[in-house]
C-alpha cells in the first residue's frame, strides 16, 4: 500500500510545485507559531541555516505526530543577509526597506526540507542559493513592491 504524502504547509506555491512535479500530495497546515519559534532560535544564537532546518522539522513533526501512517514533508525558507536571518516583511514599507538594503549585494536563500515516516525524521536537506540584487532606483523599487505586494507577502 502506498503511503499518503502530506505537505506540512499552507503554502499554495509549495503545493503547486509538488503537484507540477507529479506528486499526489495533500496539504495540512501545521499551525505553529513560526514567529515565536524563530525568535527563540535567534535568542539561542542559531544560525540562519539551522533556523530553516528547525522550522521545517517542527512543521513536519507537528503533522507526523497526528498522522504517523503518512509520509510528511516539512519545508521552510530563510533569507540570510550579512550573516543574519531576515523575516518576511509585514508591510509594503518594510518590504521596500529590506529590498533597499539588498541592492548591490548578495544574499542567500536557504531552503530546508525534512521528511518524516512513521512519526520519525528519515531525511533532511538544506539547499543554498546565492542571489545578487542589482542596483535599482528608489522609484523603481517602490513601484515593484506596489505591483507585487500580494506575492511578496506570501
Amino acid at each position: 500500500m502506498v503511503k499518503p504524502l502530506i505537505l506540512a504547509s499552507s503554502s499554495a506555491t509549495r503545493l503547486r510545485l509538488l503537484q507540477a512535479a507529479g506528486l499526489d500530495v495533500t496539504p495540512h497546515n501545521p499551525r505553529i507559531d513560526e514567529a515565536a519559534l524563530r525568535g527563540s532560535l535567534e535568542a539561542d544564537h542559531a544560525n540562519p541555516r539551522d533556523i530553516a532546518d528547525a522550522l521545517a522539522e517542527m512543521k513536519a513533526r507537528k503533522i507526523a505526530d497526528r498522522m504517523p501512517e503518512a509520509l510528511v514533508l516539512g519545508c521552510d525558507q530563510v533569507l540570510e543577509f550579512r550573516h543574519k536571518a531576515w523575516g518576511k516583511p509585514e508591510t509594503p514599507a518594510e518590504a521596500t526597506q529590506q529590498l533597499s538594503a539588498f541592492r548591490g549585494h548578495s544574499h542567500k536563500l536557504l531552503s530546508a526540507v525534512v521528511l518524516y515516516d512513521a512519526g520519525q525524521p528519515i531525511w533532511r536537506y538544506v539547499g543554498e542559493v546565492r542571489l545578487t540584487m542589482r542596483m535599482v532606483s528608489d522609484d523603481w523599487l517602490q513601484g515593484y513592491v506596489a505591483r507585487n505586494w500580494d506575492s511578496i507577502r506570501h
